[in-house]
């Protein structure tokens, strides 16, 4: 009976960790980022913190020496524009970034806004990079949700596997 006790006890509290990890992901990262698509690499604990306007840090539960840690492995900032900008949706990636831009259908629709810029951005050493493409998913989706969000109609290829 008290295994059952303590096996329930710890499935409702990676429950509630996943859950927390959830909320916080949409609240810092202001509905900018898919809280499944970052947890879904099997990490106990994910947290989401704000740095900026329009930018969030994601951290992952790490551990060191046999203590757990809390470790920034990726970020995404997000850029809104109303000045012209030239060429299409795209994609531009360097060693440790992808930016996926998006370019607004009807500038008139969004209040101006001509395009948006989302830069996801590795910040450790293969954090970013559990599989191929998470820089770009996590990009992709900041720039689509953001133009949602500032009512800009755009389109982006598909993921490059980057």
């Amino acid at each position: 009976m008290a295994a059952v006790g303590v096996g329930g006890w710890l499935l409702y509290d990676n429950t509630g960790d996943r859950a927390r990890s959830r909320a916080e992901i949409i609240e810092n990262c202001q509905g900018l980022v898919d809280p499944d698509a970052v947890m879904g690499f099997g990490m106990p604990r994910v947290e989401a913190g704000a740095t900026a306007e329009n930018a969030c840090v994601l951290l992952r539960e790490v551990t060191f020496e046999g203590e757990d840690h809390m470790q920034e492995f990726a970020s995404l900032k997000v850029e809104t524009f109303k000045d012209v900008q030239p060429g299409e949706s795209r994609f531009e990636w360097d060693r440790r970034s992808v930016t996926a831009t998006v370019k607004c259908a009807d500038p008139a629709r969004s209040g101006g806004v001509t395009f948006l810029r989302a830069t996801a951005a590795n910040e450790s050493d293969g954090g970013g990079r559990r599989e191929p493409g998470f820089l770009s998913g996590l990009a992709r989706e900041g720039a689509l949700r953001a133009a949602a969000k500032a009512g800009c109609e755009a389109t982006l290829p598909a993921v490059p596997d980057v």
